[in-house]
């Protein structure tokens, strides 16, 4: 996790990162409180003189009772114990948000000069999920959970009673964790950089995340039917161009089946990321002449 600091002129005081010790609740918090106490120190400001605390989480966010639900990946974060110790940790003037959406809020503002206003951003990392955004805002829906592509059904009888899991049959193939397991690389950047060069096994995961990612975007794309998809998350960011473009490619062809063989604030990073209309990179799911770009954020979490 990563916290920053900024004046009320929206200029940087500083950055402090810390890693919990496992994904539970309890140890997120004590490593959040922690953080907090670090930042703060380092800028030299009391912690009275915060005026307003913006935190993006994993899940969803409940917009009437702010409950936090559907963060299987952190074990009891979705307790109701959690959300008070938040609420206790940051002060009165504190906004939980959807992961997601914030990042989509961050991407937005950074594209707001070139008028890309409408996009969709699909993040795919320890977990998978997206937004939609139009005009610079993204929707959540009448209960926070547009965009929880997560349980998009994949390669099972979607109304079997074993068909779903907590996490959700999608993440559950899609996440950088099954990638990795996949390709038997310990992470990301290292799976993406023998796959460069060559390395067989981490050829074949990195297609197949591919093809997962394209399948994810593709009832994204009929739907919102948006000019630009943005990807981010470990696997978007490392992926980097090269798999941008191999999305595109796959959402070219048919939906795909299942496989048979089974932090920092958002910075400017990836100016420029995404690909004009005038170099023809686009894909329209069989459709070479129209539909959205497939690029990088202009905006992005600074991923080790």
């Amino acid at each position: 996790m990563r916290l920053g600091l900024r004046n009320l002129n929206g200029e940087p005081r500083g950055t402090f990162r810390a890693r919990s010790e496992s994904g539970s609740a309890d140890d997120m918090l004590h490593a959040l409180r922690d953080a907090l106490s670090g930042l703060l120190a380092q800028a030299s400001v009391a912690r009275e003189a915060v005026a307003y605390a913006v935190m993006g989480s994993p899940g969803v966010v409940d917009p009437v009772s702010g409950r936090l639900q559907h963060a299987s990946n952190l074990p009891g974060w979705d307790d109701k114990a959690t959300l008070t110790a938040l609420q206790d940790l940051f002060g009165p003037n504190f906004l939980i948000m959807k992961d997601v959406y914030l990042a989509a809020l961050g991407e937005a503002e950074a594209r707001n000069a070139d008028g890309a206003k409408d996009f969709v951003l699909l993040s795919v990392g320890r977990g998978v999920g997206a937004a939609v955004v139009r005009d610079g805002q993204p929707l959540s829906g009448a209960n926070g959970l547009a965009g929880e592509i997560a349980f998009l059904p994949l390669g099972v009888d979607p109304f079997s009673p074993n068909a779903p899991s907590l996490r959700g049959s999608l993440e559950e193939a899609a996440s950088a964790d099954a990638m990795l397991s996949y390709g038997e690389f310990d992470g990301v950047a290292e799976l993406v950089r023998a796959a460069r060069e060559g390395h067989p096994r981490a050829t074949e995961a990195l297609a197949r995340e591919s093809r997962l990612v394209a399948y994810a975007l593709s009832p994204l794309i009929l739907v919102a039917d948006p000019p630009l998809v943005v990807l981010t998350g470990s696997v978007g960011l490392h992926g980097g161009p090269e798999f941008a473009q191999s999305v595109q490619h796959d959402l070219a062809e048919p939906a795909p089946g299942p496989d048979s063989s089974g932090g920092n604030q958002c910075s400017r990073g990836t100016r420029d990321a995404s690909w004009s209309r005038d170099q023809g990179h686009r894909t329209g799911l069989g459709h070479d002449d129209d539909g959205p770009l497939i690029g990088l954020p202009q905006t992005s979490w600074q991923w080790p």
